[in-house]
């Protein structure tokens, strides 16, 4: 009888024993199956960000892109500008510059006379014929800033260089240099400042 009853006890020990090992399992089990499937999300989410950088680009991607259009943007529409403002040979082509660069820069630089006049002397005849003026734009090298985010513009500086002639004198290489400011809403000149000129070379007869 003793035996029995030792075995009776030491089976409800083994009984007791297993539940609370087989407790421990299926909680266990519970928690792992939890973190892999906390793991599973977030691997999930971790491939479409992924994929949105695949589709658009890291942010710092996408800056300097941003940046390098603004600079080429910039410095291409300089080129067009400075060669509406340099390309004449007569009263006819220079009244011509303020159209041709309607699309280039705002009304306040194109109101400007420092720029856009009509080319006229106090009498009323034209500069342009009567001195028979003429010149060739010839390059632009424009420097770009880094964008100015408040106001989505960008600052530039313009060596500038064309050949003028004077009547029947020699054609006169001239380098001057701008500073400007081109506002990438608009695709547009907003501010256009003549900082002097660097040098007047008299090389070729003509």
């Amino acid at each position: 009888m003793l035996v029995i009853f030792i075995s009776l006890v030491l089976l409800g020990i083994f009984k007791y024993q297993q539940n609370a090992y087989d407790q421990k399992l299926q909680k266990a089990q519970t928690e792992l199956a939890t973190e892999q499937k906390a793991l599973k999300k977030a691997k999930k989410q971790e491939q479409r960000k992924l994929r949105e950088k695949a589709t658009t680009g890291t942010e710092a991607q996408q800056d300097s892109a941003k940046q390098a259009k603004a600079e080429n943007d910039a410095s291409t529409q300089a080129a067009k500008l400075f060669k509406i403002l340099f390309t004449y040979s007569s009263q006819a082509d220079w009244a011509a510059r303020s159209t041709q660069a309607k699309l280039l820069v705002t009304d306040t630089i194109l109101n400007d006379k420092t720029y856009f006049n009509d080319g006229k002397d106090d009498t009323g005849n034209s500069i342009i014929d009567t001195m028979k003026l003429q010149s060739s734009f010839i390059s632009a090298d424009t420097r770009v800033s880094l964008i100015n985010e408040d106001a989505n513009t960008v600052d530039c500086v313009s060596v500038v260089k064309y050949a003028a002639q004077y009547g029947s004198e020699r054609s006169a290489t001239t380098t001057v240099v701008y500073t400007s400011t081109y506002d990438l809403n608009q695709q547009k000149f907003t501010k256009l400042q003549k900082l002097g000129t660097t040098m007047v070379d008299a090389t070729t007869d003509q």
